[in-house]
């Protein structure tokens, strides 16, 4: 079966999603828009696909880019085949 771990990061508005994306793809970071997982809850359908090897460096380009701490989640994606499992990540 394929197995597969990566970030999802939750964030509470539309517009910030795409914000965020853009910043990210800029500064070389491998991000891309995709609908929330059923699982997760945040008040904006989107999120951000990531890998787990760029947390450091997403989490450092919010801060400089003065986005709100109190707005965005990161969670660790375990997939495996068709099963999804999400826990927050930890630095």
């Amino acid at each position: 079966m394929n197995s597969e771990n990566f970030l999802i990061i939750t964030i509470d508005s539309t517009h910030l999603v795409m914000k965020v994306e853009k910043f990210l793809v800029d500064s070389g970071v491998d991000v891309r828009i995709i609908p929330l997982p059923g699982e997760l809850k945040a008040s904006c359908g989107l999120s951000l696909k990531a890998n787990i090897e760029d947390a450091h460096k997403i989490l450092e380009l919010l801060i400089e880019n003065n986005i709100d701490k109190n707005i965005y989640n990161f969670y660790l994606c375990e997939k495996n085949g068709f099963k999804k499992n999400f826990s927050t990540f930890n630095f």
